[in-house]
């Protein structure tokens, strides 16, 4: 049943629409049906939560402190 849908997949029309997810450490692949093709991650609470959050980390570890008078 599973090879069966891959072929179904893998030879229809969804075929421009399937994506790997840009998170390095996961092998998930998704059919991107955003409405600007723009999406970037298998899910948001499996992958882009966690690169998001790593990325804002990242951001305060580097940003200067302002100061307060």
């Amino acid at each position: 049943m599973v090879a069966r849908h891959a072929v179904e997949l893998l030879s229809g029309p969804d075929v421009p629409l399937l994506k790997e997810c840009g998170n390095p450490e996961c092998t998930r692949v998704y059919l991107d049906r955003s409405r600007g093709m723009r999406r970037q991650w298998c899910g948001m609470d499996s992958c882009g939560n966690k690169i998001k959050a790593a990325a804002y980390r990242a951001r305060r570890r580097t940003a200067p402190v302002a100061a307060t008078d």
